[in-house]
């Protein structure tokens, strides 16, 4: 990798990692004081409209935002001219969609389980052309790893539900403070990305490179719906045949998961992406960059999930309060999945189409909606709480898949992970024997804050016996020091 391109990505890094750490600090904060406003049923009819514009956004998106960025063009020019294509098409398919909703909308809301509230979700479809919009916008920033504009555009945006949202909700506006809230972070996005100038479209359009574009983000198209039926596949299931509570139950406390989660990844998968997709002709080089970010995953995530099955109880108490006790088994159980799902799953699509390999994520969607659709609807007849556990084994079943195409198309093995990782989930082990020593002597609130203390303590000293570890956490902490000292 030329040290061009090594400085680009590590500034791309920073910038990305300082965004995503604000941006989705924030999210499980707001999440954390809603929760202790708000019912549930409130989230619960948040999530049926949220279903809904989420399915819109896979065609709106159509896929051009990966073609665009994976795509090498002859000149500037013309990079500016496809994406100038890219977003009148997106706009004027946004508009068209959003109209349909808007047709439709008492059919759609009863699908989804929810009579008679259609006109929220019209209300909220005026997020689907701005999505259009925005989707090409952060395309250029993000393929120039211009991440320091994106740090401003997000933080603007997600400081939506602070200022927004919260007020509102002790207005006493229940759901509707979660639909305005919706509305406005996107909107202030918008707004933001006009503000930075990061594209401004030309009056051009090419049927042609429309059509160039669709031959290759068909795929992603694809990709895109399957990923949405599995993603909702859930939502849809409890909000049809169950109430807005469970509804709310179960969705809020999987977002937080995933928001959590999130502080982590969310810093790396942007500028993976762009970063891989420049080094996808050097195998040698980028199997080496996915193997070290693979492996910094795995040192977050793997004890964090772990700690948050173990001190389940404590965390579903500290992040959502006393209206959610039968929060509990869904915090950690999805805690531990979704700490799996994110390191040997999570990564792989954009890794794949880094490589040119559109098809590959597809068919492994397809796999998994194979898997968790029947075993949804049949875990529903058992009860909620089958349901619950059901859906997140089948989360993690696509480990040994992924794991084969990651061999054949990146040549990453099984035994490359594990030489990379092992010692985190060995530092995790010892981990949670001391979490359990610490539960069978007290459980209360001070005392579970000090075993998370001394559980943290823990894991570090045991990484601290690696001596890569040790390296790795000095050249983590000596541009810290650097930068202070100057």
């Amino acid at each position: 990798m030329s040290d061009s391109l090594n400085k680009k990505v590590n500034t791309a890094t920073k910038w990305s990692v300082i965004t995503e750490i604000v941006a989705k600090l924030i999210t499980p904060i707001t999440s954390m004081i809603l929760a202790r406003i708000l019912a549930p049923e409130a989230f619960g009819i948040l999530t049926t409209v949220l279903m809904v514009i989420a399915f819109a956004e896979v065609f709106v998106d159509s896929g051009f935002q990966k073609y665009l960025i994976q795509h090498i063009f002859d000149s500037e020019e013309q990079e500016e001219e496809y994406l100038s294509v890219a977003f009148w098409a997106n706009l004027g398919l946004s508009l068209f969609i959003w109209g349909a909703i808007a047709f439709f909308n008492n059919q759609i809301a009863e699908m989804v389980g929810n009579p008679n509230k259609g006109y929220l979700i019209v209300i909220t479809g005026v997020t689907i052309p701005l999505y259009g919009m925005i989707g090409i916008q952060n395309c250029k920033l993000r393929k120039k790893l211009d991440f320091k504009k994106l740090f401003y555009v997000r933080i603007a945006s997600s400081l939506a539900p602070l200022v927004v949202t919260i007020p509102l909700a002790l207005l006493g506006l229940d759901y509707w403070a979660l639909i305005i809230g919706n509305i406005a972070g996107v909107l202030i996005r918008s707004i933001t990305l006009a503000v930075v100038k990061s594209f401004k479209p030309k009056l051009f359009f090419s049927w042609n490179y429309l059509r160039e574009m669709l031959s290759y983000t068909i795929w992603t198209i694809l990709n895109g719906l399957a990923v949405w039926l599995t993603s909702w596949i859930d939502a849809f299931l409890i909000g049809r045949f169950l109430t807005d509570y469970y509804l709310g139950l179960y969705k809020n406390s999987t977002n937080l998961m995933t928001s959590i989660f999130g502080l982590v990844t969310a810093s790396i998968v942007p500028v993976l992406f762009s970063a891989l997709s420049q080094l996808q002709n050097d195998e040698a080089e980028f199997k080496k960059m996915f193997l070290r970010i693979q492996s910094n995953l795995c040192m977050f995530l793997v004890p964090l999930g772990a700690g948050l099955l173990l001190y389940r109880n404590f965390a579903t108490d500290i992040l959502l309060g006393a209206q959610w006790t039968e929060a509990v088994d869904i915090i950690g159980i999805s805690a531990i999945t979704t700490a799996i799902r994110t390191i040997y799953i999570g990564l792989n699509g954009d890794v794949f189409r880094a490589k040119g390999q559109f098809k590959v994520p597809l068919y492994l969607q397809l796999l998994d909606l194979i898997i968790t659709v029947p075993a949804c609807f049949i875990a529903l007849r058992y009860g909620f709480w089958i349901f619950v556990y059901v859906r997140s084994i089948t989360k993690i079943l696509l480990v040994l898949p992924e794991t084969y195409y990651l061999n054949k198309i990146c040549a990453v093995t099984i035994p490359d992970q594990v030489r990379e990782s092992w010692h985190y989930y060995a530092a995790t082990i010892v981990m949670a024997v001391v979490a359990w020593g610490l539960h069978s002597v007290n459980q209360t609130m001070l005392f579970n804050f000090i075993g998370v203390i001394i559980c943290m303590i823990v894991y570090a000293a045991i990484l601290m016996l690696f001596s890569n570890e040790r390296e790795k956490l000095k050249n983590m902490v000596n541009p810290i020091i650097k930068r202070i000292s100057k």
